[in-house]
């Protein structure tokens, strides 16, 4: 082990993949999520597929996980109707 970090394999520090682009978006998630819940209560299954319909560009394996975390990250734009239920704040 090197001490300076996690290394993704191959020697390389973190987690980037040679020769993979990120997507640009031109909003970011939260924003994105806004405003396909703009008036509607979804789960978040459902916000997955309907924030990529909408156009929202992610390579992401793990897309709901970081749905999740957007909508735990910021409280002050949802509102949690329920469990895994949630509508624009």
């Amino acid at each position: 082990m090197n001490g300076g970090g996690w290394t993704g394999g191959a020697g390389r520090v973190g987690g980037a993949i040679p020769g993979r682009r990120r997507p640009r978006n031109e909003t970011n998630l939260a924003e994105a999520l806004v405003k396909v819940l703009k008036g509607k209560t979804m789960r978040v299954k459902d916000m997955v597929g309907a924030v990529q319909r909408a156009g929202y560009r992610t390579n992401a394996a793990n897309f709901r996980t970081i749905v999740n975390q957007a909508l735990i990250k910021n409280k002050g734009m949802f509102k949690k109707m329920g469990r895994g239920e949630y509508t624009a704040a």
